[in-house]
């Protein structure tokens, strides 16, 4: 642990701080900080000026361009943006800030004693133990559920299932643990969502480490990931977002080392611990489906971008088709509409003029990156084209005709047949 005096311009808005997910600049990192949290950065802002210094020194490591800040966002921003208040991401902000700046600009704090950590690792462990207390936006705010998801999602760390410790089972019953010691760290965080894991072959849905594909298809890969992780192959720095992770996986994808669809379970199976009598240990039958998306889809890795998208989604969460089968149909045409739209603006794609024609185009850019299969791609087609229930222009009579109702039947089977395609688009 060293504390170094750094200049604030050399300091970096956190693009990826759990509070609100990745985006795509530090001016987007700010903007989203007052999104969230309006009200406590002004006042911090004005105890800035108040005091002429910030005592909290925010954590750093250092960057390619400077130090990029991972605890201490808020203080960092207001001391950015009293320096420099055209960089607000209002004019209403501006002007607060140009009137703070007008009355201190002498106890405006230039240099600050910053935490320099070279370890990410040591990072994580640090935030994990921090956030407790707000003192009304003065001191750090606690971090609510969806930013300890994010940080979940991102590290791997906190979630009820220790993931490292499942794998590291599995191999040793199977005779195919390295004999070199495998970072457990390292591995959480690669299967720290079920993004991933279900890309290996696992999943941690109901708090239980499961199978999703054949035993030996499942240990072929870990075994990989296992060795490439123990001799160094592949380390903590290339899995620290969300795209390093990708790309290992894209990679082990085109070497033919994931488990392919035809290995798939049926249904998934607790590892070590399959059923002997397949009659006496049938899976109970469950409760069916109330919600568009139901409570066990896969989490999406959200950044600032698709807010809106983010709020549609967890509405399709809360609505029941008993209560809301109206809301929900209309709401599940906006969300295939803004999901295939922002991935179509993250890929340049060209613009379209009908839904129909922004599916075709989404689902073959999903199958030419491989993300989705042929079979799936023309289940799509099949969706798209056909006049059917079950049909793009089913959903736009949703919104449109006066006696076109929706079905709860039907409503579920959207989802049945498109979830795998919205959540491939909105990981984009």
């Amino acid at each position: 642990m060293a504390y170094e005096e750094l200049d604030v311009a050399d300091l970096r808005v956190n693009q990826a701080n759990d509070r609100h997910g990745e985006v795509g600049s530090e001016d987007l990192a700010i903007a989203e900080l007052f999104r969230l949290h309006d009200v406590q950065m002004r006042k911090l802002a004005s105890d800035i000026i108040a005091e002429g210094a910030i005592y909290d020194a925010p954590l750093v490591m250092q960057s390619d361009d400077g130090y990029t800040v991972f605890d201490g966002n808020r203080r960092v921003t207001c001391a950015k943006l009293l320096a420099s208040p055209a960089r607000a991401p209002s004019v209403e902000l501006r002007t607060y800030f140009e009137g703070l700046r007008a009355g201190g600009a002498d106890r405006i704090p230039t240099r600050l004693t910053c935490q320099v950590e070279n370890n990410r690792n040591t990072i994580d462990s640090i935030l994990f133990r921090r956030h407790t207390g707000s003192q009304g936006g003065v001191g750090q705010l606690d971090w609510n559920d969806r930013a300890k998801l994010n940080f979940v999602e991102r590290t791997g760390r906190g979630g009820a299932v220790n993931i490292a410790a499942e794998v590291e089972r599995l191999l040793t019953e199977a005779e195919r643990l390295p004999q070199e010691d495998m970072p457990w760290s390292t591995l959480t965080r690669l299967l720290s969502s079920e993004e991933f894991r279900n890309r290996v072959g696992v999943s941690t849905a109901g708090r239980r480490f499961q199978l999703t594909h054949e035993h030996g298809a499942v240990t072929d890969v870990l075994h990989r990931i296992a060795s490439d992780l123990a001799n160094q192959v592949v380390t903590l720095g290339h899995l620290w977002n969300n795209e390093g992770k990708r790309a290992y996986l894209n990679q082990l994808e085109a070497e033919g080392v994931l488990p392919s669809a035809n290995e798939r379970l049926e249904a998934p199976i607790e590892a070590g611990r399959a059923p002997r009598n397949p009659r006496r240990n049938q899976p109970r039958p469950q409760p069916p489906q109330t919600t568009f998306i139901p409570a066990d889809a896969p989490n999406i890795q959200w950044i600032a971008a698709q807010q809106r998208i983010r709020a549609v989604w967890e509405e399709l969460q809360s609505l029941t088709f008993r209560q809301h089968p109206n809301a929900i149909s209309a709401l599940m045409r906006i969300l295939v509409e803004l999901s295939v739209e922002s991935y179509m603006n993250e890929h340049r794609l060209p613009e379209q003029d009908n839904l129909s024609r922004k599916v075709r185009v989404v689902s073959e850019h999903l199958r030419n990156r491989q993300i989705i299969d042929q079979a799936y791609y023309d289940e799509l087609e099949r969706i798209r084209q056909n006049d059917q229930l079950i049909s793009i222009a089913s959903m736009q009579r949703y919104i449109h005709s006066p006696d076109f109702a929706p079905l709860e039947n039907e409503l579920r089977t959207y989802w049945v047949r498109l979830g795998r395609f919205l959540i491939a688009t909105l990981n984009r």
